[in-house]
């Protein structure tokens, strides 16, 4: 602000208009998570990958589907979040958000909530189908038809732990997981406890779930790749 009143001062109108739009952006941008809120709120799927590169910048790391080989991963590092788009023949075929702030609750497309808001099973009462993991990355994650009117957009709610989980966060992952790992009939226990966390993490796509849900970063991707201090 110093510099903009010594700019005032010469009469620079025009440096002193950069001036302020930096200092305003800067503290809006420690202080509020709106800009990036708006940002993200800009992605649709069906744009083309050239438009969202256009909003977004180069992104900072990419990786092929193994699971659809004409699907390409495309990852954006952020101290607030982590976004992941999904591009094929491209186009935006899915994009997901990652929350790494608590107070990083941007709008869950089509819903009237957000993230780190509410438990999970306060979202939908119901699964449809669900994927987790315990492995090389800590994640339960459940994917809902959203129907005709979205176009049969899945969207894909969960929890991800990319060094913001609880130890209580993290054992209710891991009980679910060597439920399923043991072949156990019956995980419904297990499988309500992890319900109760609240998602970081939302995804919207065309694309089969678990084909978006492959995107997620391993510990050893996020922190080597794209983890930003």
């Amino acid at each position: 602000m110093t510099i903009v009143a010594v700019m005032l001062s010469l009469g620079q109108w025009n440096d002193t208009k950069d001036a302020l739009s930096s200092v305003y952006k800067d503290f809006v941008t420690n202080w509020t998570n709106d800009i990036e809120y708006k940002q993200i709120s800009t992605l649709h799927v069906g744009q083309t990958q050239d438009y969202v590169t256009s909003v977004f910048g180069t992104p900072h790391v990419s990786k092929k589907s193994k699971s659809d080989a004409d699907v390409n991963y495309f990852y954006y590092g952020n101290k607030k979040y982590q976004l992941t788009l999904a591009i094929k023949d491209e186009r935006l075929s899915g994009y997901a958000v990652v929350g790494l702030d608590p107070d990083f609750q941007v709008s869950i497309p089509y819903t009237d909530k957000t993230l780190l808001s509410i438990p999970l099973n306060s979202h939908f009462s119901q699964t449809e189908a669900y994927y987790s993991d315990a492995n090389n990355l800590e994640y339960y994650a459940e994917s809902h038809d959203l129907g005709k009117k979205v176009m049969f957009y899945n969207l894909i709610l969960g929890v991800v732990n990319y060094g913001n989980f609880s130890p209580s966060d993290l054992s209710r992952i891991s009980n679910l997981n060597a439920d399923l790992d043991r072949g156990l009939e019956d995980v419904s226990v297990s499988l309500a406890a992890s319900r109760k966390l609240q998602p970081n993490y939302f995804a919207i796509t065309e694309l089969a779930p678990q084909v978006m849900v492959e995107g997620l970063l391993t510990h050893f991707e996020y922190k080597t790749l794209l983890k930003i201090q």
